[in-house]
């Protein structure tokens, strides 16, 4: 209870500034800025187009690797076609290295290498058919590459499509120091309808007895020319 008592007169007085001092300050909800508001409309509604803009529609098939390209020119021509050997390579890293290896040369005793092998770039009974097969069909049994026996399995890649097969084919047949005719998506068409109804992996044996055809030739590889006939020894005189 407040005491009647006067003050005592030893008691010092109350400094002036004390007496000047405002009311303890109190927790009020101070109201935001209108223009405040009006910016963060504008920086939303911004933000909102952008997006709707650029977004692709949320789809996820929005970024596809295999149409990246540049064709020197504006934005608004159409793309130019991926490089073949780009996506082969990558394509090369993603489903075949493990066995075949980034350096083409397989693992010994156990996948064949790529480096100079007639499956690959051709040679002696192997066409470019033969390749094409065996990447959509898959291979299995016993296979001789380079001399070398080998006898293990190969998947079919028949699920890729015939781009990304061409891709993959003309990678190997110019990478490391390999040099073949570019494998075409209209080739591996050719070669997927020919042979559609196949569902089991090729042999060795199999595909020995199907005539070797070359992409650069559009059919069976010819033979090779006769040698030119020596000519005829002059009348003895």
């Amino acid at each position: 209870m407040p005491s009647n008592e006067p003050p005592d007169a030893d008691s010092p007085a109350p400094n002036a500034s004390v007496l000047r001092e405002g009311p303890e300050p109190t927790e009020k909800l101070a109201p935001v800025p209108f223009w405040l508001i009006i910016l963060a409309a504008a920086v939303i509604f911004w933000a909102g187009i952008q997006m709707a803009l650029n977004s692709g529609g949320f789809r996820a098939d929005v970024y596809n690797p295999s149409l990246v390209s540049w064709s020197g020119g504006g934005g608004g021509g159409p793309a130019a076609p991926p490089d073949p050997l780009v996506l082969g390579k990558r394509l090369y890293n993603q489903n075949c290295v493990v066995c075949h290896q980034s350096s083409g040369m397989g693992v010994a005793g156990q996948f064949p290498p790529l480096v100079a092998s007639e499956w690959v770039v051709g040679g002696d009974w192997v066409g470019d058919n033969h390749l094409v097969k065996i990447l959509l069909a898959g291979m299995q049994g016993p296979v001789q590459v380079k001399g070398a026996n080998y006898n293990n399995a190969m998947p079919p890649w028949s699920q890729l499509k015939d781009e990304q097969i061409a891709s993959i084919l003309t990678y190997i047949r110019s990478e490391w120091g390999n040099s073949a005719a570019t494998i075409t998506p209209d080739y591996v068409k050719t070669i997927r309808t020919a042979s559609a109804d196949r569902k089991d992996p090729w042999s060795q044996k199999e595909l020995k007895a199907i005539p070797a055809e070359s992409i650069s030739t559009g059919g069976a590889t010819p033979a090779a020319a006769p040698a030119a006939p020596a000519p005829a020894a002059p009348p003895a005189a």
